[in-house]
């Protein structure tokens, strides 16, 4: 397979963010539930309310956590934590630099949180030449791999 390289930088595999989303949710649920449990509610009751169905509610919260994670990880690590854990960093695809401010990381983590409801957004990637997802078209970013300069 081709590697696909755009302002100096080789663009993250599908696979790669794949497992890092995929790895990311693991850490943030594990870490809900060791707040559960923290607060004295049981295993049954966070399953529970971990498989509710699907509520306003839910989206608003999703908007904030996208907002807050944005806010604090991307100009921490220029990306969020399933970036990080995979060398990975988030830059502009107008002119490369780094996607590293906290309005304009809490804006694209939010989109990525909220669209996922939707779906599409977010398998996007399967099918686009640049790998990117729909919030990454909208907010014009790509996830590559690091530089050896970090």
């Amino acid at each position: 397979m081709k590697e696909i390289e755009t302002h100096g930088y080789e663009l993250a595999s599908k696979g790669t963010r794949l497992i890092a989303t995929i790895t990311e949710a693991i850490i943030y649920t594990l870490a809900l539930l060791i707040i559960y449990l923290l607060l004295g509610k049981s295993f049954s009751v966070f399953w529970a309310d971990f498989n509710k169905d699907l509520a306003m509610l839910d989206v608003v919260y999703s908007l904030l956590t996208g907002l807050a994670i944005g806010a604090v990880f991307y100009p921490l690590f220029t990306g969020n934590l399933g970036h990080r854990i995979f060398n990975l960093k988030v830059i502009s695809a107008d002119n490369g630099k780094d996607f590293k401010k906290p309005l304009r990381g809490a804006a694209r983590e939010s989109l990525k949180y909220v669209l996922g409801y939707v779906f599409i957004p977010v398998i996007w990637l399967l099918w686009d030449d640049k790998n990117q997802n729909l919030y990454d078209k909208i907010t014009k970013t790509l996830v590559v791999k690091k530089g050896l300069d970090g």
